[in-house]
């Protein structure tokens, strides 16, 4: 059963410029070096709208086959090693244009899939 990360956050105020470009570097990045992301069945990015005090909250969701392949990327890639190194460089989070105040991050699962209008 295929899991989502999604991981949320608002741009910090006055960065949203850099913030815009940050996370097109970050996307074309790892379009880029898309073998060090095998365990990834996609990558998506959102932002919600029309949603009060939630508009303007940036979504990155990242399905991974199941719990089992999301815990080997994050084992594999805790601390940076290696080429992810060059990853933390690309990663909007460590580049200070997000509010880390309200992130907020969670695991979504599918359910009833084969019903899903794709």
């Amino acid at each position: 059963m295929a899991i989502f990360e999604a991981e949320s956050w608002f741009p910090l105020q006055g960065k949203e410029a850099e913030h815009d470009a940050a996370m097109k570097d970050f996307l074309q990045w790892v379009n880029a070096h898309r073998s060090l992301f095998k365990e990834w069945k996609s990558l998506r990015y959102f932002i919600k709208e029309i949603a009060g005090p939630n508009s303007g909250r940036h979504f990155i969701v990242w399905e991974y086959e199941d719990l089992a392949s999301f815990e080997a990327y994050k084992k594999r890639r805790r601390d940076y090693p290696g080429p992810y190194a060059e990853y933390k460089l690309h990663d909007p989070y460590h580049l200070g244009v997000m509010d880390h105040r309200n992130m907020e991050v969670e695991i979504w699962y599918e359910d009833h899939r084969a019903l899903w209008l794709t």
